[in-house]
This record gives C-alpha cells, sequence and structure tokens, in this order.
C-alpha cells in the first residue's frame, strides 16, 4: 500500500506576506488503499471523519481530475499540531492530491497537485513548501506559480507551539484594509534581503530584514506572552522569533540552538504553556513511499 508523507510549513517569515514559506520535518503520514463502497479513515477523531474533511476533499478533487469516482481507505498518522500555524491544511490538502495520484497512475504532474492545492487553500504560501520542500516563494499570476529558493544549511529552526490556537477567521480580521506607502515599499523590500539572508547564512541581514509591517505587529497581540517568548529566544540565541504562518506557533530562526536553560525557562510557563520542537528544513517535500 502506498504511503504518503509530507512536511509540516512556516509560512510569511516576516515581511513575505502570503509569499514566503519553509518546509520542515515535522511530518503528517498517511497509508492509503482503495475502498470499496465508501470511505473509511483510521486514526482519525470522529468529528473530522466526514466529507468535509480536508484530506477527503483533496482526494476526490485528485480522483476527479483524473476521471474517477472512487472511495479511499487511509490510515492517518499525524504529527503536525492542527489549526498552530504550521500548514495542517495544507499538509492535509497535498495529502490527497498525491494520495489520489499514488492510487491512480500517477498521472497528475506536481504543477497539477499545486494549482489544484492552491484553488482549495486560497493562498501559495504553505502548499509550496508542502510539495516541493526546501524554501519557496509563491505567487498569483495568470496561474500559481512556486519557485524554490536557495537556503544556507546553517540555520536552526526551532518551532515554539503554545496551547491554544489563533483562528485564521480572526487572524485576517485584525489586519488593516490599507497600510501606508512607506510601509508596504519597506515590507517589499525587506521580503528581498531576507531570501537573501537564507541564501547566505548572514544573520546579521536576517535580522535587519525581518522586520515586517503587514501582520506581525498586529498578530502579536493575539498570542500571549508574544513579547516575552520573543526576548528569551532571541537574547538567548541571537536569533530572530517570526510568527508562523497566522499564530499561534511562533518560530525561531538561529545560528546556533536554543539553549537547554532557555528551553527550561519556556517550558516551565504554563498559562499558556509552550511545546518546543527542534526542528530541521525538510529539503523533499511531499513524496509517495
Amino acid at each position: 500500500m502506498p504511503i504518503i508523507k509530507v512536511p509540516a510549513t512556516s509560512a510569511n517569515l516576516g515581511p513575505g506576506f502570503d509569499c514566503l514559506g519553509i518546509a520542515l520535518d515535522l511530518y503528517d503520514t498517511f497509508t492509503v488503499t482503495k475502498a470499496e463502497s465508501k470511505d473509511v479513515l483510521h486514526n482519525v477523531e470522529e468529528k473530522y471523519c466526514t466529507p468535509d474533511n480536508l484530506f477527503l476533499q483533496a482526494y476526490h478533487k485528485g480522483a476527479e481530475k483524473l476521471g474517477y469516482s472512487d472511495y479511499i481507505e487511509a490510515e492517518f498518522a499525524c504529527d503536525i499540531p492542527i489549526s498552530r500555524g504550521l500548514g495542517s491544511s495544507a499538509a492535509m490538502i497535498i495529502s490527497g492530491l498525491l494520495a489520489a495520484n499514488a492510487l491512480h497512475e500517477k498521472k497528475l504532474t506536481k504543477d497539477e497537485i499545486f494549482q489544484l492545492a492552491c484553488d482549495m487553500e486560497g493562498h501559495p504560501d504553505n502548499a509550496a513548501p508542502a510539495l516541493a520542500g526546501g524554501f519557496c516563494a509563491a505567487m498569483h499570476g495568470t496561474a500559481w506559480t512556486m519557485t524554490k529558493l536557495p537556503l544556507d544549511p546553517s540555520f536552526v529552526f526551532t518551532a515554539l507551539v503554545p496551547d491554544f490556537a489563533v483562528e485564521t477567521k480572526k487572524a485576517r480580521a485584525i489586519l488593516p484594509d490599507s497600510y501606508p506607502r512607506k510601509e508596504a515599499a519597506a515590507n517589499i523590500g525587506h521580503a528581498i534581503f531576507l531570501a537573501k539572508a537564507l541564501e547566505t547564512g548572514n544573520m546579521d541581514l536576517l535580522k535587519q530584514a525581518s522586520k515586517d509591517y503587514l501582520h506581525e505587529p498586529y498578530r502579536s497581540q493575539l498570542i500571549t506572552d508574544f513579547d516575552k517568548i520573543k526576548d528569551i529566544t532571541e537574547t538567548d540565541t541571537d536569533g530572530h522569533l517570526f510568527i508562523s504562518g497566522s499564530g499561534s506557533t511562533c518560530l525561531l530562526v538561529s545560528a546556533r540552538p536554543l539553549s537547554k536553560q532557555a528551553q527550561d525557562e519556556i517550558s516551565a510557563r504554563t498559562s499558556p504553556a509552550w511545546k518546543i520542537y527542534s526542528l530541521h528544513c525538510d529539503r523533499d517535500g511531499g513524496r509517495i513511499l
């Protein structure tokens, strides 16, 4: 039976709002086979065993694209936290599409999978690294477009996941409807130099380029203790703490790992409580094993 494996992703990366994302080595894995008369999901909470399940929706969209109308049986083994800003929705969608491909002679191209995934997500910054791996830029022009960008291997990634979610709807609603021209222009420049810093391993440039004007100043208000966690992690590693996606997870990018003392200080916090993941970039993206 085919096994589908798709990485977590962290999108936005400060000034890269809705266009930059990186794949991380934390995975959702699915063992799949065709089913006879109905969809069957194993190791899934009952409330998610419905036609609204994103994995099922994506599977059927992929199968329909190939001219099939059938059913799937899938066993879930999911390690990506749900609704925490680590691309759990994109992972489900990419996984469902890859499952359709695995069970129907792999006739969908990578670009067709990407187009279907972005149509379902509505934005490309998680779908691109979830599918392609690595550090990606993505946009929408005449179609959804992505490219992999160079990433220096010296960077260390630490995901700090609190025990509460930030609703995507609320995270969108808190953003202004318009921005001053000066701030919009600054964000463009910062995003370009952030990509260069990630390519070259230049931490000083990364810290300068990471300042964001479009979403982090607003969304940080929705993350309890954001300023405290930022102070602890950046002081300890001389790195930079981003909001991962729309939150509530925060992603530390640094040249050295978080010390045990800093980890203990964060882990001792209880309101909210934080879980710490020491991660690396996943270079391969979603795959069929």
